[in-house]
């Protein structure tokens, strides 16, 4: 049996006796050789038919058995929508068909941002369902978010994710560390939806509005639960929230409009040109965006029959829209202004080495912005290795090589210097999708 010290000491948590409980859990033992075993084809369903979009794989690697693992899954503990009953049974039947055909089962990781609650519920329903999981393997992980602010030539700070696998997800240095940072980002998400009421209380009373986090969940569900950021999530909200009663609640043309075409009043919602034009936001100027989205959205929902142009953003609007987005921004870390709430990366990663069990990796490391690093792709990335390593050591172990759910040219221009500098430091490779969904095989 691999790992046994780490096994013993799930038993003990899970107040169990028998270790053979635990056949299908993972150690960092257990992991590694996994991980030497993997190629790009066990991280995926199959070929990826266009980089401009997630979730259009042919699923051949699915059919013919080869899609083994995913090492990147998020349940509704922070923006998943499954619960972990639906996630480790899709993971089983995936591992139950593989081995079927003679092929290695499945090995899933639950990974959810800033919190290991289900990560404590799956070793729970496996332990106490070993034959049902006997061809599944899991690894009890948790992804959390960082800010960088010690790199050389730096604009602003980065956001770095790191995956931690192989925890004991009930120790409670860890869960400690994670309660708090959910508890500070929490205050820290309704300290400034308080400062955006004040700020833009003339706007807010005309157009009718009354915010909260609740509402905000809509559009970005990890805001109410104090977990990854603050700032982005509220620009998000305030923007599209604001825009839509601008242009559709308060606009008694459109709202006519869409009464003589009897549109489905759940369609009325402002988050919806969001997630139906999402490659659409990939830049700062969110608000004229959500605009043109909305355009877009609004002649979608009419069968495109009206030509609906939606006029300018006015002027007093635009500045109140920017005066929001100062203090959105003012909830994220700079360089000179650290915030409680957000973890730096490097004090992360010294704090992993004060746990007894974990096993490190660098989630999606060509989404790192590289915008705000005044150098070159290979001497940024040069530097978060080495950095990685410093402040990891032995718990550096690999990075998100194989990461199914990346968008758009910019990300896989930069993998080769990824790819490059990372082996200068002998970094092993992970891979998943980033599973938001009800199963293990794709995002949304």
């Amino acid at each position: 049996m691999y790992d046994i010290d780490y096994k013993k000491t799930l038993a003990k948590a899970l107040n169990i006796d028998d270790l053979s409980l635990l056949d299908s859990v993972v150690g960092e033992n257990e992991f590694k050789l996994l991980l030497a075993r993997f190629n790009e084809r066990n991280y995926s369903p199959g070929k990826r038919q266009s980089i401009d979009k997630i979730d259009n794989f042919d699923l051949s690697n699915l059919n013919d058995r080869t899609f083994c693992a995913n090492l990147h899954v998020h349940t509704n503990v922070s923006d998943g929508v499954a619960n972990i009953e639906q996630i480790l049974n899709a993971a089983k039947t995936i591992a139950d068909n593989n081995a079927k055909a003679g092929k290695f089962g499945f090995l899933l990781a639950i990974t959810d941002h800033d919190a290991a609650e289900n990560a404590q519920k799956a070793l729970r329903i496996i332990t106490e369902n070993k034959k049902e999981f006997k061809n599944l393997k899991f690894a009890a992980g948790v992804e959390i978010s960082t800010v960088g602010t010690e790199f050389s030539n730096q604009l602003k700070t980065l956001d770095i994710h790191t995956l931690l696998y192989c925890i004991n997800p009930f120790e409670k240095t860890l869960t400690d560390f994670l309660e708090n940072k959910m508890r500070l980002k929490f205050e820290l998400a309704t300290l400034t939806l308080n400062r955006l009421t004040q700020a833009l209380c003339g706007d807010l009373k005309e157009l009718g509005l009354d915010l909260t986090l609740e509402e905000a969940a809509k559009i970005h569900p990890m805001i109410t639960k104090g977990q990854d950021e603050v700032s982005h999530p509220l620009k998000k909200y305030i923007f599209a929230r604001t825009l839509f009663a601008y242009y559709v609640d308060k606009n008694p043309v459109i709202t006519a409009l869409l009464d003589s075409e009897s549109v489905d009043k759940s369609l009325l919602s402002y988050e919806k040109p969001v997630f139906k034009y999402k490659s659409m936001f990939n830049n700062e100027r969110y608000f004229y965006i959500y605009k043109d989205a909305l355009e877009k959205y609004l002649n979608s929902i009419t069968g495109c029959r009206f030509g609906i142009r939606l006029p300018e953003i006015p002027e007093s609007l635009e500045n109140s829209l920017l005066k929001a987005k100062k203090i959105c921004e003012e909830a994220h870390p700079a360089k000179d202004r650290p915030i409680e709430a957000f973890s730096e990366f490097s004090k992360t990663l010294e704090f992993v080495n004060t746990l007894d069990f974990a096993t490190l990796s660098i989630a999606h490391p060509a989404r790192i912005n590289t915008n705000y690093i005044n150098s070159n792709l290979q001497t940024f990335f040069d530097e978060l290795w080495k950095m990685y390593k410093f402040y990891g050591k032995d718990r550096a172990y690999a990075y998100e090589k194989y990461y199914q759910s990346y968008t758009g040219k910019k990300h896989f221009d930069r993998l080769a210097a990824i790819d490059e500098t990372a082996a200068k430091y002998n970094l092993a490779f992970s891979g998943g999708i980033d599973s938001h969904g009800c199963g293990v095989c794709s995002r949304a």
